[in-house]
């Protein structure tokens, strides 16, 4: 039977909030991203909470915020417990951008929605399953029979285009994805295995867009012009960008400009973050998954292309104060100036008139950056002031630092007291122990006999050695030890002198001493007083104040694409070249996803286009049952089959049946007369006649009109394709119709001539026929 296939939009449906989204193959639950607003609003969430422990699988497209940031707090705060499915650079960027994110907002608030310990649980191995391009994974357990595998999507480093499979439903996952190279990027690699899917997942938000430049390296000429420009008229650059995504693309394109022209040597290019560091790191380990030219230069040159020469790697507002004065190009978080250093940069730089901000990726709605881009476009925008609420950390000062330093003290002695307490509990618990030993030996000898015995020994102490107690038998048991023979006759253990053995304790390397590991604890806590000490000097308590700014925004404002998203064009052919049977529109107003469904309808051919709302479950199982046989030996050497993308077709006439003490449906063909095979008689048709009837052809595949008409055009027939009929010399005429259950119908009519037949046949050769 064919598999149950239900999705569900829980945030990011007619609108554009992050993508995340419920697919459930019969009773197995995949969640696709899970991201978070700019905003951090967590109410976004919600719908997560009540399906949350029932997910299997995750499976992250991109590595930035908008599709992996509500992660940490689903799973610390609703359990989800699925396995985590992405590429390698989505584990390290995605890492990069929660670690970003969440220090960011630390640096502003108390932010406790979610720990570094939730971001760590994320990505750990026990969680976290890293796949490559093109790799197809096989899910086990309740996934069984389920496939993922993730294929080049362009825009960030790792992204992906999903395909799940079972069976022979195939589902394409597909947002927000590239068509154009780029300097360390590939575009969307539209390969055979993700065209005509049973389902595809796209969203509509960027259809109304058009590009600003045609070629990217036109772009990348206008960026350098801003730049350079304001540099040489004695302002400093504030490029707010992401932490690990696109800014990527930037700084490459600023490297290979600056080594480019000496003369801007004179300006300083820094790249401030505070895991700045290791994203260039991170970058530098990945090129298996960046664009080709960037590893043919590796390659050729031996020269990693994000090692840069020009450009500054800083961690901290004060390293950049410790540059020399001179004017700088400076790439940091956030996009948007809510939090990071970018939102510090601008309120210390948005009243010099010379500074010029410069936005190159798509504003979240109401953020401090689209704000300001309004602001700037309207009439003597320029020069207006605006109000924001920021907060920060400061030093504890005077009684709020003398309170804050009695409780920690009052901290650090309740653990050493604790500390103490254990120690001696333990101490106690060995003690007992070993008396216990003690007594037990003691009560199990012979008081008479270890009295014979210590006047024995007091006397080899004094040198006297009685000679009548040579032939003394062992007072400890029955066994006897002739000292004269020297034999042993023993029946159990030997015994020896009392010896009350101390109870060792072991250890992870062996045995331990009491008063070794006594020392070594004792010297332990000095060490970790001098370190509480040390970090309590070096460490100085802060808090959190907000104070409202009254800022005059007297600088520059200027905007450039550099998003590296399809524009509405490509959008529509890209779906168009895919084909897919059944399409699910999300991320995009009515207006959009309206447009790309007008399209479809004008352009492909598919049996449903869906645009659900928020939390609306959409049932999109096929209409076709699917069954699994057993092929008889004798059958299969028989077939005769054709290639048809991934599978082999094969046109037969035979039978179902199920053998005795087997529950597996066997097929085979239709016999005349009963056969015998190991005394299991196979039930023949009830059919009187000896032989099987034929079949009607049956053409698979699909072309189109256009196609067509380029096949005939190379075979030398004249061709005209107007209202969507091909008129071939005004011989045969050739157009397409769909029959009630939305198949396609090619028509060809015309004058019986050699025309006609050879129009047919080359026709014919577009299908394979069955």
């Amino acid at each position: 039977m064919a598999s149950i296939i239900k999705f569900t939009a829980l945030s990011g449906a007619k609108d554009e909030t992050p993508p995340c989204y419920l697919l459930e193959i019969d009773d197995f639950c995949i969640l696709l991203d899970c991201g978070l607003s700019y905003n951090l609003d967590f109410s976004l969430l919600e719908p997560l909470e009540r399906v949350a422990k029932k997910i299997d699988a995750v499976l992250l497209s991109h590595s930035d915020t908008t599709h992996i940031g509500g992660l940490p707090y689903v799973i610390g705060k609703y359990g989800l417990t699925g396995t985590i499915y992405g590429t390698t650079p989505v584990l390290k960027m995605g890492t990069m951008f929660l670690y970003d994110l969440y220090e960011n907002k630390m640096s502003q608030e108390e932010f406790q929605q979610y720990s570094l310990d939730n971001i760590d649980s994320c990505f750990g191995e026990d969680r976290f399953k890293e796949l490559s391009f093109s790799q197809h994974y096989l899910l086990t357990g309740k996934g069984k029979g389920i496939s993922i595998t993730p294929y080049l999507a362009g825009h960030t480093i790792g992204a992906s285009v999903w395909k799940i499979t079972k069976g022979t439903y195939s589902i394409v996952y597909a947002i927000d994805y590239n068509h154009r190279n780029e300097g360390h990027l590939d575009s969307l690699q539209l390969t055979s295995d993700i065209l005509k899917p049973s389902l595809l997942i796209t969203d509509s938000k960027g259809v109304d867009k058009t590009l600003a430049f045609k070629k990217t390296i036109t772009r990348d000429q206008s960026l350098f012009e801003q730049i350079n420009r304001n540099l040489r008229d004695g302002g400093n650059v504030l490029i707010p960008v992401d932490t690990a995504g696109r800014v990527l693309e930037l700084l490459l394109c600023i490297e290979n400009y600056w080594s480019k022209n000496k003369s801007l040597n004179l300006y300083s290019v820094v790249f401030l973050g505070r895991f700045s560091f290791s994203v260039c790191q991170f970058a530098r380990s990945q090129l298996e998954f960046m664009s080709s030219t960037a590893s043919i230069k590796f390659e050729q040159n031996i020269e990693n292309p994000f090692s840069f020469k020009h450009i500054k790697i800083l961690s901290s507002i004060e390293e950049l104060q410790e540059l020399p004065d001179t004017n700088k190009v400076i790439l940091t978080s956030s996009q948007d100036l809510e939090t990071g250093f970018s939102r510090e940069l601008f309120i210390q730089w948005c009243s010099d008139p010379k500074t010029l901000i410069l936005f190159t990726q798509k504003i979240p709605k109401d953020s401090l950056a689209d704000k300001l881009i309004k602001q700037y476009s309207t009439p003597n925008g320029r020069g207006k002031c605006i109000e924001i609420v920021q907060g920060s950390r400061v030093p504890l000062a005077g009684d709020e630092l003398r309170q804050y330093e009695m409780e920690q003290a009052k901290e650090r002695e309740e653990k050493r007291l604790e500390q103490l307490k254990k120690e001696q509990e333990e101490r106690e618990e060995r003690e007992k122990l070993e008396e216990e030993e003690r007594e037990q030996l003691l009560n199990a000898t012979n008081q008479d006999q270890l009295q014979q015995l210590l006047q024995l020994q007091l006397q080899k102490e004094r040198g006297i050695i009685d000679d009548s107690m040579v032939h003394m038998k062992n007072p400890f048991d029955n066994d006897k030890f002739d000292l004269l023979d020297g034999e042993f006759k023993k029946q159990s253990m030997i015994t020896m002198f009392p010896y009350f053995e101390k109870h060792l304790k072991w250890g992870e390397y062996g045995e331990e001493d009491d008063e070794l590991i006594q020392r070594n604890q004792d010297k332990k806590v000095e060490e970790v007083t001098m370190e509480e000490d040390e970090i309590q000097e070096q460490e100085i308590p802060k808090k959190i104040i907000t104070q409202t700014l009254r800022l005059a925004i007297n600088c520059k404002i200027q905007t450039i694409d550099y998003e590296g998203c399809s524009d509405g064009r490509s959008i529509k052919a890209i779906i168009q070249q895919i084909a897919p049977t059944k399409l699910v529109l999300v991320r995009g107003s009515d207006q959009q996803s309206q447009s790309i469904e007008n399209y479809v309808k004008e352009n492909i051919r598919t049996k449903g286009i869906y645009i659900p709302s928020l939390g609306q479950q959409i049932d999109l199982t096929s209409d076709t049952n699917v069954y699994e046989l057993l092929l008889k030996d004798s059958l299969v050497n028989t077939l005769k089959t054709s290639k048809i993308l991934d599978y082999e077709v094969s046109y037969i006439q035979g039978k179902v049946d199920i053998l005795d003490g087997s529950n597996v449906p066997v097929l085979d063909l239709i016999q005349s007369t009963p056969i015998n095979n190991n005394n299991i008689t196979i039930p023949t048709t009830t059919t009187t006649t000896t032989t099987t009837n034929g079949h009607d052809e049956s053409f698979i595949g699909d072309i189109k009109l256009s196609d067509l008409k380029q096949v005939l055009v190379n075979a030398g027939i004249p061709v005209q394709f107007d209202q969507g009929i091909l008129n071939c010399g005004g011989l045969v005429y050739i157009w397409r119709d769909e029959d009630h259950g939305g198949n396609s119908i090619i028509n060809v009519d015309g004058i019986i001539s050699d025309e006609y037949y050879l129009i047919k046949e080359l026709l014919y050769k577009q299908f394979q026929i069955v």
